[in-house]
């Protein structure tokens, strides 16, 4: 099997844990410290934070963020391009900063994905596995292929962390049935939307489509899965514990109420 430009990039990063094991575990603190600030601030920093660490300390790469470049037509879901410096090759990257659990791996805003289930599942189940090759091999989910997802997880309660990769080929060919569940409830913990869950020949959850519905979250459509339910199709980069950076909070309050020059004179420290 061809080794794709994503895996030699998380080869690399992997090192860099290992190289500059400080550095790494110092950053992800920081990362996850700003959830005190707001549940989604972090989500967004974390693509500032490794588009700066990459080009700093991942040997042979270089990135640049690009989620919030105005006027951009991404081809990919993106939040940073990551360049290999030797090829020139550019590697699109969605970056998911996720508790342990649910894990969205796509938005498919346009419902794409449950679309085409719909018309070829509908509402029952799929055990033909050459029928499955053939649902995955629609483009809606064999484009997903472009789509490299970083996901930084953590838990807040037992201050724990996890940077870890979503195996998508062998989460695809290890899917032996596709089944609709109708919108259910389950007492607190309500279904209300219907959605495709995927299972493996041990009858394993492997990852399920969201969401079709007019009335549904167009940010929460598209591909799922479960860090925990699903963790034999991840593969684990790093691991460990986190503490909060109070004193980058108070740092953050001040920078925001000082002046462009105080800014300029600060970023001197860092050369």
């Amino acid at each position: 099997m061809k080794i794709t430009a994503f895996a030699r990039f998380s080869a690399q990063f992997e090192k860099s844990f290992k190289d500059n094991p400080r550095v790494i575990r110092s950053v992800l603190a920081n990362i996850f410290s700003m959830r005190i600030i707001g549940n989604k601030t972090h989500g967004d920093l974390a693509e500032i934070a490794l588009t700066e660490y990459i080009s700093q300390f991942v040997g042979g790469y270089s990135a640049r963020h690009t989620g919030k470049e105005k006027f951009r037509a991404k081809e990919f879901e993106e939040d940073i391009r990551v360049k290999d410096l030797q090829s020139g090759e550019e590697i699109p990257v969605s970056i998911k900063t996720y508790g342990f659990g649910p894990l969205q791996l796509s938005t498919n805003k346009d419902s794409s994905m449950f679309s085409f289930l719909r018309k070829t599942v509908g509402g029952g189940e799929i055990r033909d596995v050459q029928q499955i090759k053939k649902i995955l091999g629609n483009p809606c989910f064999a484009d997903f292929n472009g789509v490299n997802v970083l996901p930084l997880i953590y838990n807040e309660r037992a201050m724990a962390f996890k940077v870890i990769v979503f195996d998508l080929v062998k989460a695809y060919s290890s899917v032996r049935c596709i089944r609709f569940l109708p919108p259910r409830d389950f007492g607190s913990n309500r279904q209300t939307f219907p959605i495709y869950k995927f299972y493996d020949a041990d009858g394993g959850y492997v990852f399920e489509v969201r969401y079709g519905d007019a009335k549904a979250n167009a940010l929460q459509r598209g591909m799922w899965t479960h860090t925990e339910n699903a963790h034999k199709y991840f593969r684990e980069l790093l691991s460990g514990e986190y503490g909060i950076n109070q004193p980058l909070i108070n740092l953050l309050s001040k920078i925001l109420v000082s002046p462009k020059e105080k800014h300029e004179e600060i970023l001197k420290l860092f050369f």
